[in-house]
């Protein structure tokens, strides 16, 4: 089980630390990390849309700092859930499943998470 946990949280180390590096990156820079080939090459995620509509267009600083937001709330909440506190597991797969929109490439990595949390919930 202390593998499985150690597991979710190394997922949510790289998947949050990558969402609050991108936003960062934006933030000083003006522009996200784009990948180079394959059908998303030169352009950013699906999230843009989601920001769109919520009324943060993907350029404006709101949604560069929110994009920054978001990331260190899941790294605070994966420091919760490694102290062992029950409602992190809840919180973890709520951003988790949150962050699907992010990144098709990320995805996988995501749902590994999400599947890790379950294991260690039926662990428990």
């Amino acid at each position: 089980m202390k593998g499985l946990r150690v597991a979710v949280i190394l997922l949510v180390v790289l998947e949050a630390g990558w969402i609050t590096f991108d936003g960062a990156q934006a933030l000083r820079t003006g522009g996200y990390l784009k990948p180079r080939l394959g059908a998303y090459g030169g352009r950013v995620g699906e999230w843009t849309r989601v920001a769109s509509v919520l009324g943060a267009p993907p350029a404006s600083t709101r949604a560069k700092w929110a994009l920054i937001a978001y990331g260190i709330a899941w790294l605070c909440a994966a420091f919760v859930f490694a102290r062992g506190v029950g409602w992190a597991w809840w919180v973890l797969f709520v951003f988790a499943g949150g962050a699907l929109w992010y990144s098709i490439l990320a995805v996988p990595l995501f749902l590994a998470q999400m599947l890790l949390l379950i294991a260690v919930r039926r662990d428990t």
